[in-house]
């Protein structure tokens, strides 16, 4: 199989898994979290779309954080803290995901210097 078809496949079945995740974080039927990471790793810590969420989700906790009712700013914290806390567990399992999707397809996912 050509490279770039083995890239437009793990594309597409990574942002397949993206979407069954995140239906499973909002659905309580489908757990989430066994889609997200392989979902991701098969993506890629860098891609431009995984960013943009990650960056859309820090906006948002830090624009409820900052509310001024009471309640809403200390649940909003809470949801900051607890984000970041599972980012810091989740990244090195996806980190570890991605280096072993690279070694078994056989390429790397990160530019050459």
């Amino acid at each position: 199989m050509h490279l770039p078809l083995l890239n437009i496949v793990r594309r597409i079945i990574g942002a397949m898994c993206v979407f069954i995740g995140i239906l499973g974080i909002l659905l309580p039927v489908l757990p989430g979290w066994p889609f997200l990471i392989p979902g991701i790793a098969l993506l890629g810590s860098r891609d431009p779309l995984l960013r943009s969420i990650h960056l859309l989700i820090l906006r948002l906790l830090k624009f409820i954080k900052s509310r001024k009712t009471p309640w809403i700013a200390q649940n909003g914290e809470r949801l900051y803290e607890l984000y970041k806390k599972t980012r810091d567990t989740v990244a090195p399992l996806i980190l570890k995901s991605e280096a072993a999707l690279e070694r078994w397809f056989g390429y790397t996912t990160r530019p050459k210097p």
